[in-house]
């Protein structure tokens, strides 16, 4: 029994010992990151057969989305999803549907609430009717709001792409097998750009123009430095003259938009902290020191009185 127990417990202490060494040291190992991730990416690269069905609330919104006329702004709804990086097959019936799903939620609930407040019908329902027109335009807000965010996302990395994609060419890949290669190297640091230069080799291979795809590349970002990289290489391949230096030359001036972005957003950094500084920090602080002082100046008012 002695010896089971002392069995029981090396047991305990060994596994104890092992979940410590994973938590301390193989988890902030660099190189195990670095290997899990690989290994990740590359079960989630393998093919699937099976076709992933819908979940069902997805599908009710497409079919709100249904009744909803988009044929004027089919396109600009479509560029909308994809700068935001969605580009599944129902995703502009599933983003019309959510917007009228918030709309009647919002002016519905609008109502029930001021029903059971017993406020006036009348500006019940004027209110309803402001509460369904912001629901229905919060999912545009949203998509806006997420797709300048994965623009600026893209424009931050675009420098550090630019120096591995000029190194590449310059040891002698193709221009296409570099952004191939970029793109599966950029993925750890941005997987929005890494994406975008994966799919730009995906249409070259499947028999798309390499202007076509870049073209097609810079209206998916809506990143400007992009259409200039897009001209850039789109001329250098008309006129015939070295790609890695036309690339050498626009990652250098890359590098010193982004100092100049930093060194811009720094010198703001003032003029931005001076709203909360003034409105939020300087009353508290009046209120802290000069309100004993007025404590005691209303105290003798009042004797004197």
């Amino acid at each position: 029994m002695f010896f089971i127990s002392t069995l029981f417990l090396a047991a305990a202490l060994g596994l104890g010992m092992l979940a410590v060494y994973q938590i301390l040291v193989r988890d902030r190992d660099p190189v195990a990151v670095r290997l899990r991730d690989l290994r990740t990416r590359a079960l989630a690269a393998r093919p699937s057969y099976e076709s992933e069905a819908p979940s069902p609330v997805a599908a009710l919104l497409a079919m709100l989305g249904g009744f909803l006329p988009t044929g004027e702004s089919r396109e600009s709804l479509h560029s909308g999803l994809v700068r935001a990086g969605i580009r599944g097959e129902r995703a502009p019936l599933v983003f019309l549907g959510a917007k009228v799903s918030l709309a009647v939620l919002f002016g519905v609930g609008w109502v029930v609430l001021n029903f059971a407040l017993a406020r006036p019908i009348g500006s019940g329902v004027l209110s309803g009717s402001i509460a369904a027109a912001v629901g229905f335009y919060l999912p545009t807000i949203w998509l806006y709001l997420r797709a300048e965010k994965r623009r600026s996302k893209i424009q931050l990395a675009l420098p550090d792409a630019l120096d591995l994609l000029v190194v590449c060419v310059e040891a002698g890949l193709g221009l296409n097998a570099a952004v191939e290669r970029v793109g599966r190297e950029i993925d750890l640091a941005s997987p929005e750009l890494s994406s975008e230069l994966l799919l730009v080799g995906q249409e070259i291979r499947t028999g798309l123009t390499r202007s076509d795809a870049l073209r097609r590349l810079a209206r998916r970002t809506g990143v400007d430095d992009i259409y200039s990289l897009t001209a850039i290489l789109i001329q250098a391949d008309r006129l015939g003259t070295s790609i890695a230096q036309s690339l050498r030359a626009h990652a250098e001036s890359m590098r010193i938009k982004r100092r100049q972005r930093a060194e811009q957003a720094a010198r703001k950094a003032g003029i931005k902290l001076a709203f909360p500084l003034v409105f939020l920090i300087l009353p508290a602080l009046l209120i802290v020191i000069l309100g004993p002082a007025g404590m005691q100046l209303q105290e003798l008012l009042k004797r004197h009185h």
